[in-house]
Parts: C-alpha cells; sequence; structure tokens
C-alpha cells in the first residue's frame, strides 16, 4: 500500500473514507462511473442498487482485490492506493463479502486471525502459533457477537449460518488497527442469519459506530431503513441518490434502485376443486437425524412453501426430493408414478429441478459462459446427437437473457463474472427451459437479490406455476411464502406442526412464528 499525508486536514477531523471520482473499466463495461463518496466517522451507511448496479466491484475496489483506472481513495485523511487485501486491512478496512471467504481446512481461530497483523503479532513465537492465545482471542469475539462457535473447530465443519458469524468476526478484528479508525464493509451479512442472529448483528453494528464507520450492503430495504443512517443508491455503476433514513420510504428507494415503482403482485391461488392429480406426493418421508414422517402433496400450477427455523429439517427434506440427499422411509411419486432407487439423474429425467441455495457452489460451473450453463441439465434443440449445435444455444441464451434481463446481455460471457442477481436468474432459466417442468424446488431462490431481480424471479415461478409445474419453496422470509404460496408447511424438528391452505385460512407472520419456535 502507498499513503501519502493529506495536505490540510487534520486526521480527526478527515472523513474514515472519502472516494474522489473513482471508475473502473472491463473491456467496454463501464463498472463504476465516476464515483464520488464520504464516509465520514460514526456514521453507518448504507450502500443499494440492483444487481450488477456496480456496488460488488466498487467494493472490490475498497478492498484491494480491484484497482481503478481512475480516480483518488483517501482512508483517515492519507491517500491510498490499494494493490492488494492486506493494503486495504492494515487501513483499517474489514470486509465480510457477500460470497463467503473463508480457508475451510484451517480452524475457526486461524481464519479469525489471517490478516490482522496485530493479532497475529500476539498470537505467535518465532513463526508459530501460541495456540492457547490464538483460540482465546477468537473466543473473545466470538463472544462479542454472541455466536457459540468453538474456534478450534475446522470450518468445514460449520454450517452455512455459522460460516457467516465466522466472516463477520474476522471483519471486526480491523478495530485492532490503533492507528485508523476502522471501515467495516459487510456486504449482504444477513442474508442467511436467523431473526435473533441478525439482531445481534445490528447490536455489534450500533457499537461500532463508537469507534469507526460501517458499509451496510443489503437488499433487504426495511433493513436497511431500520440500521443506516443515511443511503447511498447505485444505478448502472453511478450513483444517483443519497438519503437521510429519517427522510425516505422503502417505495421511493425501490423506484430510485429500479427506475421505476414495484410491479409486485401476489400470485392467483390455484384450483383447489380437487379435480387435479397431484404432481408431487410425498407420504411419511423420514430421515434419522433431520425429518420424519412428512408428508405433503401438489398439483400442477400450486405453490407449497415450507417454513421454518435452521435446523427445522426443511433444506434435507427438499434436497431428498431432488434425489440430493437419501431417505430411510417413505415415499415419493413424480406424476403419479412411485420412484425407485431415487437420484438426481433420475429427477431430471422425470421433470424434477432444483435450485439450491448456494447457487455458485451447487448451482453453476463459474467457469462456463452464460449459455454453457443454460443448456447443461436440459441441452434440448440444442445439441444433434453428441454434439452441441452452437448456434442453437446461443441463439437460446439471447432469447433467455433478454426474457430474464440479465446484465450485461453477453451469455458468451463467463457466468462467475456477473453478479449474484444476474447469476440466479441463469439458474432458474437452466430449469425452467425444460419441455417437460412437473416440479421446481427452490432453495432460497431470492436470497442475495435486490428487488428487481426478485420481482423478475418471482414473475418466474409464477409462469412455471401457470405451465402447469408444482414448485415447492424455501423462502427467505415469512412474508415471500405469503406472497407466493397456496399452502404453507411449518416444520420445527425435523416435524411438520401445522398446515395452512391459504384458499381458507389466513395466517399472520406471528401464527406461522408460533409453530415455528
Amino acid at each position: 500500500m502507498t499513503m501519502t499525508n493529506g495536505a490540510s486536514t487534520s486526521i480527526l477531523d478527515a472523513p474514515t473514507l472519502k472516494l474522489s471520482n473513482v471508475t473502473k473499466s472491463f473491456g467496454p463495461v463501464v463498472a463504476v462511473n465516476d464515483i464520488s463518496l464520504e464516509i465520514p466517522r460514526n456514521e453507518v451507511v448504507g450502500l443499494i442498487g440492483e444487481n450488477g448496479a456496480g456496488k460488488s466491484t466498487l467494493l472490490k475496489i475498497l478492498t484491494g482485490l480491484h484497482q481503478p483506472d481512475s480516480g483518488v481513495i483517501e482512508a483517515n485523511g492519507n491517500r491510498v492506493t490499494f494493490r492488494r487485501p492486506q493494503d486495504a486491512v492494515a487501513a483499517g478496512i474489514g470486509v465480510v463479502h457477500q460470497e463467503q471467504s473463508l480457508l475451510t481446512n484451517l480452524s475457526v481461530a486461524e481464519n479469525i486471525a489471517m490478516n490482522v497483523a496485530s493479532s497475529k503479532d500476539r498470537a505467535t513465537r518465532f513463526g508459530i502459533y501460541r495456540w492457547g492465545r490464538l483460540n482465546r482471542e477468537a473466543a473473545e469475539i466470538l463472544d462479542r457477537i454472541g455466536a457459540k462457535i468453538d474456534p478450534r473447530t475446522i470450518v468445514s465443519q460449520l454450517s452455512f449460518v455459522d460460516r457467516q458469524m465466522v466472516e463477520i468476526a474476522r471483519a471486526l478484528r480491523v478495530d485492532e488497527m490503533v492507528h485508523a479508525a476502522p471501515l467495516v464493509i459487510l456486504d449482504e451479512p444477513t442474508s442467511v442469519l436467523e431473526r435473533n442472529e441478525t439482531e445481534i448483528l445490528e447490536r455489534e453494528i450500533r457499537s461500532l459506530k463508537d469507534v469507526g464507520s460501517v458499509i451496510f450492503v443489503s437488499h433487504r430495504l426495511d433493513e436497511v431503513l431500520r440500521i443506516c443512517d443515511r443511503i447511498v443508491v447505485m444505478r448502472h455503476g453511478e450513483i444517483v441518490a443519497e438519503r437521510r433514513t429519517d427522510a425516505v420510504s422503502e417505495d421511493e428507494l425501490f423506484r430510485l434502485m429500479i427506475g421505476h415503482e414495484s410491479r409486485a403482485a401476489k400470485r392467483p391461488t390455484g384450483d383447489r376443486s380437487g379435480r387435479q392429480q397431484p404432481v408431487l406426493e410425498v407420504k411419511g418421508l423420514r430421515r434419522d437425524g433431520a425429518f420424519k414422517d412428512v408428508s405433503l402433496s401438489a398439483a400442477p400450477g400450486h405453490c407449497v412453501a415450507i417454513v421454518g427455523t435452521l435446523g427445522s429439517g426443511r433444506e434435507p427434506l427438499c434436497r431428498a426430493v431432488f434425489g440430493a440427499e437419501p431417505f430411510d422411509a417413505g415415499t415419493i411419486e413424480v406424476g403419479g408414478k412411485p420412484v425407485r432407487s431415487w437420484s438426481v439423474h433420475k429427477a431430471v429425467s422425470s421433470g424434477v429441478a432444483y435450485v439450491p441455495s448456494e447457487r455458485r457452489v451447487e448451482g453453476m460451473v463459474g467457469g462456463l459462459t452464460g449459455a454453457e450453463n443454460l443448456t447443461l441439465a436440459h441441452p434440448g434443440g440444442t445439441r444433434r446427437g453428441p454434439f452441441l449445435k452452437r448456434r442453437a444455444r446461443a441463439k437460446l441464451a439471447e432469447q433467455w437473457y433478454e426474457r430474464l434481463d440479465v446484465r450485461p446481455r453477453d451469455p458468451r460471457m463467463r457466468l462467475g463474472r456477473l453478479s449474484g442477481g444476474n447469476q440466479q436468474k441463469v439458474v432458474m432459466a437452466k430449469w425452467l427451459l425444460a419441455d417437460d417442468l412437473k416440479v421446481l424446488v427452490l432453495d432460497h431462490p431470492l436470497r442475495g437479490l435486490d428487488p428487481g431481480a426478485a420481482e423478475t424471479v418471482n414473475a418466474q415461478i409464477r409462469a412455471a406455476c401457470e405451465g402447469g409445474a408444482a414448485v415447492l419453496l424455501l423462502p427467505d422470509t415469512l412474508e415471500e411464502a405469503l406472497e407466493m404460496a397456496d399452502e404453507i408447511l411449518v416444520m420445527r424438528d425435523g416435524e411438520v406442526t401445522a398446515r395452512f391452505d391459504l384458499s381458507i385460512d389466513s395466517p399472520t407472520t406471528l401464527d406461522l412464528l408460533e409453530k415455528m419456535v
């Protein structure tokens, strides 16, 4: 990192971070265009925008993963150049990325201490870890955020939520950099957290204001309004608005982000007259230690949402329906036919599709193009025998990119280079283009999506239902379940504790919560 002293502003009066005319392009695509922004001390600034608005690129510039093409960055009154992530850490910038960055073969304590020189200096001697001190310091920071995680645990053994809490703990260690007011960047930190964990994080953010500043990135507008002091809105790589949270509404923020009013609408409930036979029927399904005696059915055009807290069993249940995990007892029928020796391959050939919660790990191949990802499961008319018809694939990809508003509109680009929301659209399209889609299993399909992308994905879910598919939905929020479902199942400790037929019942979120806990 290179650093020069500011000309006239004392370090105590200088903002924690200042950007002046920062620009970054990738070939012909301008990802960040002439950004100027100040983050004063003791303030929580919300950063919002659609997927592809430039937020991720801006954050990568601030954390040394990308270097800007032009512009100036100042940290605590000093002009800085971040040539690598360690430079940003040395300037007091810590980050929790949307896509997790822990080293899964190391312990929790090692990950927390990583890249924070003061921590490692105290916990090493002659280049060898002093494990007692290392684990004790990690336990202290974990306790500070209310995470009951053994610092000696290898990260690969943790749940997704626990890994997120370790990411947060690691980012908070930058407040040890006593020469500078810390800036903690939280990129979608609550997307996988339960409500009580989110409340703990909110308290920690407020305490961070006493010593430094926070950039809080979230697509949950109610959360941004509740946590932040000021909100910065990005669109098409530029800052288009700044608002104080006490002077703006969710509706206005949506309009500023998307450029139009919300077009969200509740999906009409399906025909419950009993004339339709279930396309998916699960009877007495059980897997020891995960779920037991679960029964459900869904007719063509129906959406069944399953809600529950972490450990309720709903995630392994849905993976079992797709053949990705085994079950010990019970039956599954698809299209009226019982399944035997169930597997992912048989599920796909039977018309069952699955969009996983961790799209980067299980839902896509980042090194392949968008067009290649689209036709992985159902090549259809893009294949002649063992050979691919490249023009047909390119045309199909262009049609789906247009239909789902995938940006940039270039299906030849590697999918790993797109924003999370645009990746999710392509992962959805991979299954929606199937000729005989019977069951669509969706595991947190809106996780990490901005409101505009969420509207697009929800519209495709409605279209799949209207096309005759049954949908099994694991929503992020109870409001999402109430908006999208025909029927809601509540699970707790592996069992179904309640069922609500929304053509008859009108449950509230409180009704659902009472059966979840």
